[in-house]
Order: structure tokens, then C-alpha cells, then sequence
């Protein structure tokens, strides 16, 4: 990472100037760490303190001494305190390899129309040009996450491309016509604005597969990238039945939000995409997913288990080359506890789209559950360098392989990263600082626990986590909970004899 004229390198833990490496004490360095992970965020003191004196009760001096050595070594522009809020380091920039491929980053379409569901649909034809040109593997493809964090009415194109690190960015608008959707897509260099080639498609009854083929086909070409390779490829699972793939783009979108009724909204959706086209890959492999994220997952009923994995595996059969239905096949496995099947998976998913990300994060987690957490934090490590403006549930993710894996002040600030925490999550809050000694912290998270749940039996709710794979895991997680138990009724003790 670049800060000013200093690179930060978190992986080797160092810091370089000029060549030379600057030294800092150990505190300071992890302060820097944990600013550089968040950075353009504002972090408050209490934060701070938590992460890097997770052990140990210190004053607000030990922070002001490391901000004051990280200013003498940094200066003071690219590390700024907000006024009753905390401090935020100026955002720290992935560099690029040099000589890897190009970067390119497909923003959603300036919708021009007044029907809402124009929106969606040009949403969804920007996700599936996202993952037809990953498939390519000759160009770094921004996630749509990210890419959709960044929409044209709140920033421009240009400015949007930079502030992900795309070195090509494809942007234009959505008109509604007479016959269809209009879409005038443009192939842009990012460091000039020089806009290198731009078309025109419409979308009608035929639905959108001429330009989920014709996009990425144009942008490699353009690039002057491999030949053989572009000529083969097509989109990997689409459906040539319009109101079909409205049902479908609708279907994710409502899987995507939080709140009631949205999941079965989406199985509903989804229903009607294989009613309309049976051999439409993608709407069987969600299909699949919203039946079991309705079941609740790991904890769906045999049944429900049994009807999401047919449906996942029709996707897999019905699109083979297709990336998203493996990864919801290996999510309908890991629920199943059939880990090696899960892991084949997830490793297929990975392989056949490489520069999707969630499949990446995806197989962290499964490696994480399977008791390999290190090699689950380099995977999910290196989903976060694909798609910097991630969802939260990346978060959740390291958060149970940082803690599977002894690292608790790790996990600790994966979890206070995420926007909302439930029963579940407050108890491995509460087994991290129990690890690290926090009584008052302990108790604190397993109050909120039984709070958020009346009746929460945190000891019950590990014993029955299927998706852990050995019982050494599972007593580990145990003994941690065990230890928060313990410390809380200690505390509680202390507290009545005061």
C-alpha cells in the first residue's frame, strides 16, 4: 500500500522509504496496520485501544504517543484526527502489479426511465458482463459489488475507476426505446478519460444475451488481448426468454437485501425463472440457494436440504462452465457436512472464474470450516484485493477464521466491522476477549447475546454448529464460550460484593 512516499507492505510487515525500511515500535506498527486495513474510515479511540491493547488496560496517552510517532514518520496531512470522532488515514492505494494483466471495471448503466424495473435489468446485464469477462482470464475484473458501490448519479465514471485502481472502465446510459432497453456501453482509459470504442445494443424480446456476448468480446479485442480465446467464449448460462431473466435479475436482487419477506420474494422469483425457461442454469442453482437460505441453512430440514442440492446440481449439469453454480453447489454441500465434495466445489468454482471473488472468499470459508484457517485467510485475503468494497459477510468470514485460528484480536475487529451483530456473533465476540482476558468485555457481548434472544444458550448453539467439520474445532470454540461463561459469573460475583 502507498501512503504518501512511504509503501506499506502488511503481508511482510514493513514499512519503506526510499528504499530503506523505517522502523516503529511495535504498537505503532499494528496501529498503522489496523488504520491502513480501514483506511478513508474514521476509527474512534475506543476501537483503536480495543485492537491494539487488546491484553492490557492502557490510558489514552499510550495512543497519542503512537498517532504522534506515526505523524513524525508519515506527516501530518495523511493521518487525520476528526474532531470528536477519532482519526482516519488518507486511503492507502493497492499498487498494481506491473506486469500483470490490465484491470477493468464495468459500472452500472445511467438508467434513463421511468419504469423501476429498467434499473434492475440493467443492473443485471452489468453483473453477467462482470462474470463473462472474468472467465476470459486475460483481464482483472473489479467485483460487481464494488463496481456498484460507485453508481453515475453520485460519482463520475473516470473518478469512480480510479478510486477502485481499474486501469479500463466501461460506462453509458439506459435508455428506454419504443422496441426495448437501449444500451450504449463505452470502453474508456482511465488515466485520460480517452474513450477507445463505444456501440449500441437493444435489448427486446429476445433478451439481453447478444450483449452479454458481444461486450466482453469487444473489450478484449480492443485490448489487443488473446485472440483464440475470445472467439470461444460465450455467456455461460443466460436465457433467451425475456420475461424469464426479468424474473431472475429480480430474484437476486430481493436475495441480496435484509428485512422480511425478501427471501421469499426471492424463491418466488426464482420458481417463476425455471417455470418460464426449465433450461436456464442459473435460475435452477438459486433457486436452489433461496430454498435453503429459507430452510436456514445447515439447520434446513432433510428435505428442504435434499430439493436445494437438486436444484444446484441441475445447474451444474445444465451449465457446466458456469462459476456461480458450482460455488451455490458447494454452499448446498458444506450444509450437508459432505466437506470434500464442498471443497471440489468451491475449488471449481474458483478455477473456472477467476476473477470473481466471492467464490474465492467463498472457499475460505469452507477451508476455514474444514480446520484449515490459514489457507482460509489467504483465500479470503485475496477476495478482498479483487473487490475492495466488499459486502459485510466477507467480514464475518475472516472474522470465524481469524478466530478458528488463535488470532482473537483479529477476529475481534473483523466482527466490530459488521453493521449489525446477532445472538451468534456477540457469543464469539464474547469467547475472543474471554481468550484475551476481558472479563468486562466478555460479559458485556454475552448480555447483548441473551438480550438480542431471550433464552440464548450459547454452549448450545456451538454444540449444534454442523458446519464444522472436526470436533477438535468444535471443542476449542467450546472451551472458549466455557471460559466467557465462567468469567461473566465471576464478574457478576465481584460485582455483588462491591
Amino acid at each position: 500500500m502507498r501512503i504518501g512516499d512511504h509503501n506499506l507492505d502488511l503481508q511482510r510487515g514493513t514499512l519503506v522509504h526510499d528504499g530503506e525500511p523505517v522502523h516503529l515500535r511495535a504498537k505503532s506498527f499494528a496501529l498503522l496496520s489496523y488504520l491502513a486495513r480501514n483506511a478513508g474510515r474514521v476509527i474512534g479511540k475506543d476501537e483503536l485501544m480495543a485492537v491494539v491493547w487488546p491484553d492490557v488496560t492502557v490510558t489514552e496517552d499510550s495512543l497519542t504517543q503512537a498517532i504522534s510517532e506515526l505523524r513524525r514518520v508519515l506527516g501530518d496531512r495523511h493521518l487525520r484526527t476528526i474532531p470528536r470522532r477519532g482519526y482516519m488515514l488518507e486511503a492507502a492505494r493497492v499498487t498494481p502489479a506491473p506486469d500483470g494483466p490490465p484491470t477493468v471495471v464495468v459500472l452500472p448503466f445511467l438508467t434513463i426511465s421511468e419504469r423501476d424495473e429498467d434499473r434492475t435489468l440493467a443492473d443485471g446485464i452489468v453483473e453477467e458482463i462482470c462474470q463473462c469477462l472474468g472467465r476470459y482470464g486475460l483481464v482483472r475484473v473489479i467485483a460487481r459489488h464494488s463496481a456498484f458501490q460507485c453508481r453515475p448519479e453520485d460519482i463520475s465514471p473516470q473518478e469512480a475507476a480510479r478510486k477502485l485502481g481499474a486501469d479500463w472502465f466501461v460506462e453509458g446510459p439506459a435508455r428506454r426505446v419504443p422496441d426495448g432497453l437501449r444500451l450504449s456501453p463505452a470502453l474508456c482509459e482511465t488515466s485520460t478519460g480517452r474513450q477507445i470504442w463505444t456501440e449500441t445494443f437493444l435489448v427486446g424480446d429476445d433478451g439481453p444475451a447478444e450483449v452479454m456476448s458481444a461486450l466482453p468480446h469487444r473489450i478484449v479485442t480492443r485490448l489487443s488481448l488473446d485472440e483464440q480465446k475470445r472467439t470461444a467464449l460465450l455467456p455461460a448460462s443466460t436465457s433467451s426468454d425475456l420475461g424469464a431473466w426479468q424474473h431472475f435479475v429480480a430474484g437476486v436482487a430481493a436475495l441480496r437485501r435484509y428485512g422480511p419477506g425478501v427471501n421469499e420474494e426471492a424463491c418466488a422469483r426464482f420458481r417463476a425463472t425455471v417455470d418460464r425457461d426449465p433450461g436456464f442454469a442459473l435460475g435452477h442453482a438459486y433457486l436452489g440457494l433461496a430454498i435453503l437460505t429459507l430452510g436456514r441453512y445447515d439447520a434446513s430440514p432433510p428435505a428442504v436440504l435434499d430439493e436445494g442440492l437438486a436444484h444446484a446440481l441441475r445447474g451444474v449439469e445444465l451449465a457446466p462452465e458456469e462459476a456461480r453454480c458450482h460455488a451455490i453447489l458447494a454452499l448446498a454441500r458444506l450444509w450437508r457436512r459432505e466437506f470434500d465434495a464442498a471443497e471440489y466445489s468451491a475449488r471449481k468454482a474458483v478455477n473456472t472464474n477467476p476473477s470473481d471473488p466471492d467464490p474465492l472468499a467463498m472457499l475460505g470459508y469452507v477451508l476455514t470450516l474444514r480446520g484449515k484457517p490459514h489457507e482460509g485467510i489467504a483465500c479470503l485475503n485475496a477476495a478482498v484485493q479483487l473487490n475492495p468494497l466488499h459486502p459485510d459477510w466477507y467480514h464475518g468470514d475472516l472474522a470465524i477464521a481469524h478466530h478458528i485460528a488463535g488470532d482473537h484480536a483479529e477476529a475481534i475487529a473483523c466482527m466490530q466491522r459488521l453493521p449489525l451483530l446477532d445472538a451468534w456473533k456477540e457469543t464469539r465476540l464474547a469467547a475472543c476477549h474471554a481468550a484475551l482476558g476481558n472479563s468486562a468485555a466478555a460479559a458485556r457481548h454475552l448480555d447483548r447475546a441473551e438480550a438480542l434472544t431471550p433464552g440464548w444458550d450459547a454452549q448450545a448453539m456451538v454444540d449444534s454448529w454442523a458446519e464444522l467439520e472436526h470436533e477438535g474445532d468444535r471443542k476449542y470454540m467450546q472451551r472458549e464460550v466455557a471460559l466467557a461463561l465462567e468469567l461473566r459469573r465471576r464478574q457478576k460475583r465481584d460485582d455483588a460484593h462491591l
